[in-house]
């Protein structure tokens, strides 16, 4: 059963569809408070909170808009796995990972700037992984910084990625001084913009506060999470520790190009750790950026590893986590 799963079908993206509309049915019995989720002022973010007039939309409406951005972001990942042979053999099952990691926090299941910088840290992802290509691949250089910059307009802790960007640009090919300058241009275009913005409103001392969330800051020290929510998140570092140790093993009779990937994506998970400080309000829906690096990791781990019996048992255990955090909170609200 579990070899269908890490199959080349490309008809498992149907899988993808039943279990975000599976793990979302929780939000029909269950409205959550949603407004933390919205409390950002970075140009991009604020700019799409209030065109979607996103702080007074339904619960419901969140989980389904942010099901069909899931779905989409789980093709990436199938694009990325398969398009770059990340894994010896072309298979889709880490589309169905990234939905199920990405579900194992509730907040992370709705439409929220975090989720829609995912969306860009995937495309950074693929064309990152372009540079292994003999090709003098210009434009992807360019495209690193301008995404990246893009990414960090809807979630300021995503600035973290330019740094990825530069260090993934040297290990994926021979760095030059000028490659490296290409990434701050396109960095540099995409602040241009927001500067000639706030220029043309006359609010430029605002620009600076408004793009690292400044407005919305709350000391750390009055951060608290419930016990639940520490659950959710000791199981993620379980899974995170678990994919980390056997993935080295797996790697050692691979090519030198998926070693320089998962180094990418290694990097990615721990910067994104190193990016917390930077929350000036800190929520759950961070862990979105190293839920993805997990992702990929782990359908490298599910399809190679030898030991199918235990990845197996693995697999069903995920599937009936996302369930047991979603739905044991409510009849045991510690």
């Amino acid at each position: 059963m579990f070899n269908f799963f890490k199959s080349n079908n490309p008809a498992l993206a149907a899988v993808n569809v039943v279990l975000i509309i599976l793990f979302r049915i929780v939000f029909l019995i269950h409205p959550t408070d949603t407004a933390f989720l919205f409390h950002h002022a970075e140009p991009a973010s604020k700019f799409f909170i209030r065109l979607l007039d996103l702080t007074h939309m339904p619960t419901l409406w969140l989980a389904i808009a942010g099901g069909v951005l899931c779905f989409i972001e789980s093709l990436l990942v199938n694009r990325i796995i398969n398009r770059h042979k990340v894994s010896a053999r072309k298979n889709y099952i880490g589309g169905i990972l990234f939905v199920i990691f990405s579900s194992m926090v509730p907040a992370c299941q709705l439409l929220s700037p975090a989720l829609v910088s995912i969306f860009f840290t995937l495309l950074i992802l693929d064309k990152m992984f372009d540079l292994s290509r003999p090709e003098k691949l210009y434009g992807a250089i360019f495209d690193l910084g301008f995404l990246a910059a893009i990414a960090m307009l809807f979630y300021f802790p995503a600035v973290y990625l330019l740094l990825l960007v530069i260090i993934g640009f040297l290990t994926m090919r021979t760095g030059t001084l000028r490659g490296i300058l290409i990434i701050f241009t396109g960095f540099l275009a995409v602040m241009l913009v927001v500067f000639t913005v706030y220029f043309w409103k006359d609010a430029l001392p605002q620009m600076l506060p408004d793009m690292v969330n400044l407005s919305y800051r709350i000391p750390m020290s009055k951060i608290s999470f419930t016990i639940w929510q520490e659950i959710s998140i000791g199981w993620i570092a379980l899974i995170g520790a678990w994919i980390l140790l056997n993935v080295p093993a797996i790697l050692y009779s691979s090519v030198i190009q998926t070693r320089k990937y998962i180094t990418v994506l290694i990097l990615s998970g721990v910067f994104s750790f190193l990016a917390i400080p930077l929350l000036f309000n800190l929520n759950l829906t961070h862990l979105l950026f190293a839920l993805t690096s997990m992702t990929i990791l782990g359908a490298v781990y599910f399809v190679e590893t030898k030991a199918t019996l235990i990845a197996e048992v693995l697999f069903i255990v995920l599937i009936l986590s996302v369930f047991a955090l979603e739905y044991l909170p409510l009849f045991i609200p510690l």
